[in-house]
């Protein structure tokens, strides 16, 4: 196993790419705290993983306000004892171009997509340090945050400051043995992409021509992204730290 007796803590993971991680961690001897927004999702995510023989753990968090941050780590700790990864899953998407932004659409996607992360790497490090340092932190990143994307804007902004805040992290806090990696996900199946879809005037044609921005010839399925995350969070990435992993199916090289 990959991850025994790790805790890790997981945003965004009653479904999609966060409950395929979380799903795959616990199979991998992890302890998982699973976060979401959505009750129902979060408590069935859980359900799963322990009807496989897993150990899961859900709390309700809002990760753009930072004492429901503060609490989920607290809550794992208090739960398992200690923290040894996060993961930073947890997203929102605008389909708009800029100019028919709202403030307030502006607002809560770098909420949640940005801002979310730094409360949950912040506060995974101040844990990580009351450990005496170690740790694995994975961010969410995505293609958008290194290519244009039609209608994304607001959520191209918000990839794109992940990605230099983890590089940052990374830098920061090498010599405490606190890692921090991103996770750049292409078009990935499910009701994420379905939302993007769903906002275009001819969705089966668009997913055909999402489809067609991959060399790959075909979208990523949640495990596939999954996988790598539990690496990053694994002892078998323990010198990797600022890496911008694209699991793109080639998308970023075209």
């Amino acid at each position: 196993m990959d991850l025994p007796n790790k805790v890790i803590v997981i945003t965004g993971a009653g479904r999609g790419i966060g409950a395929a991680t979380a799903e795959l961690c616990a199979k991998n001897g992890a302890k998982v705290v699973i976060a979401d927004i959505n009750d129902e999702w979060g408590k069935s995510a859980v359900d799963k993983i322990r009807s496989q023989g897993g150990e899961a753990s859900y709390l309700h968090t809002d990760v753009s306000k930072e004492p429901e941050v503060a609490a989920l780590v607290k809550f794992a700790v208090d739960k398992y004892g200690k923290l040894d990864g996060i993961v930073n899953n947890a997203a929102t998407i605008v389909v708009k171009s800029a100019h028919l932004i709202t403030a307030a659409e502006w607002d809560r996607v770098i909420g949640v997509n940005l801002t979310g992360v730094f409360y949950g790497c912040k506060h995974a490090i101040l844990q990580f340090k009351k450990q005496g340092g170690g740790g694995s932190i994975v961010n969410l990143g995505s293609i958008s945050a290194v290519v244009g994307m039609l209608e994304q804007a607001v959520y191209c902004a918000s990839k794109g400051g992940v990605n230099s805040l983890s590089r940052q992290i990374a830098v920061d806090y090498a010599k405490e043995n606190i890692r921090c990696n991103t996770i750049g996900p292409g078009s990935v199946q499910g009701d994420f992409l379905d939302i993007y879809l769903d906002g275009q005037r001819d969705p089966a044609e668009a997913r055909k021509r999402v489809i067609a921005t991959h060399p790959i010839g075909r979208l990523a399925e949640a495990n596939e992204i999954a996988e790598t995350i539990m690496f990053m969070l694994s002892d078998r990435s323990s010198f990797v730290t600022g890496a911008n992993l694209q699991v793109d199916g080639g998308y970023s090289e075209i």
